[in-house]
């Protein structure tokens, strides 16, 4: 078994983190092992292959009833679904595509499915890394799903949540209904979990949580979860990772490097050998090297959605027989994304400052209002927000009163209820 490196990171895009699904803790176990091998420039999925023996230690199985516990997993793993909120819609789609298992070698090895390829591979923005060392030691599944929510959020120091929409993210149906349970049951676990200590009296996660909840009328409907750095001795874990491999399969990726005689490559590339013969006759071997050039760069790419050989073919069709008209494109297509993206950044930098002045000027006014009442008016107030504040939240206020960090966008709030 591989001893995992303490710098081993998981990083997944923040859409997958917030996607909605139920895993078992033993599936999200296998799920965030294949996580940690993805290499940053990796364009396709591999085949992760594990040992057996050493797969049933990490995940705690008795080694005796191995292959009946695997295949029970696998089969399992195989029909976990997820819902993923996309820019202009949503993807219901699965975590796996296969799972196999070799008897000969004792390894079971596990393919994501190709709808993920956006959410794990080749991110460049809006995504969110952590150790593996760290979540995979947590034993409740709501644990791992409410560490990875508040990592995303950690340099913010906060996050919000309606209950029903924190529920659905954590795969909550119909249990857990009534607040006390949820709150015992999945909050008090999570944090009871991110709090433990080693034998040197060492924080073992990074980040633990404090809870506020905001009511609406009776009934709470949001938490606020206050994010608190600790300072943590990590752990060494191992995990149960043998190799991963390419390897040909539904949906057409490529196996090891490709032939060196432009005709093999064709035919590698799923050009049939009659298209072939056809094609090097008609455009030359110099010019069809030239297009399998700028084809393998957009495959590594993972810009080519059809991967059986009609794209390559169609390229070639189009008889360009020059690299550099194909270079210009890819520099012009390069430029434009760029240009996007970074107009994009841009705006969304503009409506948080925009957002912000007006939470300040907002905040401004409510304190001039609450600092012209009379000195009667104001010790009433701030005895009323008193008895609003949670129990936790109280230590902060009596220290450094409506002036604290964390009690002052309470107050803030408490202000614009009061006044409006």
């Amino acid at each position: 078994m591989q001893k995992m490196k303490k710098s081993s990171l998981a990083v997944q895009s923040n859409r997958l983190i917030e996607a909605s699904y139920t895993l078992t803790v033993i599936e999200q176990k296998i799920i965030l092992a294949m996580v940690s091998m993805i290499h940053p420039d990796d364009a396709e999925f591999c085949r992760y292959e594990m040992n057996l023996k050493n797969l049933t230690d990490f995940l705690n199985i008795n080694i005796k009833y191995a292959y009946h516990e695997i295949d029970n997993i696998t089969r399992s793993l195989r029909k976990r679904e997820l819902h993923i909120l996309e820019e202009h819609g949503w993807i219901n789609t699965g975590w796996v595509s296969s799972c196999r298992y070799d008897s000969k070698k004792g390894t079971v090895s596990f393919r994501f499915d190709p709808e993920l390829k956006p959410y794990l591979l080749r991110l460049k923005s809006e995504f969110t890394k952590y150790r593996l060392s760290l979540i995979v030691q947590f034993k409740s599944i709501y644990s791992i799903r409410i560490y990875q929510l508040l990592k995303q959020y950690k340099g913010i120091g906060y996050r919000e949540f309606k209950i029903d929409n924190l529920k659905e993210i954590l795969g909550i149906k119909q249990e857990y209904r009534e607040f006390k349970r949820f709150r015992s049951r999945v909050l008090n676990q999570a944090k009871k979990e991110f709090e433990k200590k080693d034998e040197s009296g060492k924080f073992q996660c990074d980040l633990t949580f404090e809870m506020e909840k905001i009511r609406e009328g009776r009934k709470i409907a949001r938490l606020k979860f206050i994010i608190v750095e600790q300072e943590y001795h990590e752990i060494q874990v191992f995990i149960p990772y043998v190799s991963k491999k390419k390897q040909t399969g539904s949906q057409g990726e490529s196996v090891g490097t490709p032939p060196k005689g432009v005709k093999d490559r064709l035919i590698y590339y799923g050009i049939s050998p009659k298209q072939a013969d056809g094609f090097i006759r008609e455009i030359g071997e110099d010019d069809i090297q030239d297009v399998l050039t700028y084809y393998a760069d957009m495959l590594k790419a993972g810009k080519v959605k059809n991967t059986q050989g009609a794209y390559l073919a169609a390229l070639l069709r189009k008889g360009v027989v020059g690299k550099s008209s194909y270079e210009k494109d890819k520099e012009a297509a390069e430029a434009l994304r760029k240009k996007q993206l970074e107009l994009a950044k841009q705006q969304r930098e503009l409506a948080r400052q925009r957002a912000e002045e007006e939470r300040k000027l907002k905040n401004l006014a409510l304190e001039e209002r609450f600092n012209s009442l009379p000195k009667e008016d104001q010790e009433s107030l701030l005895a009323e927000f008193e008895d609003s504040l949670e129990r936790f939240l109280l230590k902060y206020f009596y220290k450094d009163g409506i002036h604290s960090v964390v009690i002052r966008g309470n107050f803030f709030e408490f202000l614009g209820k009061k006044f409006n």
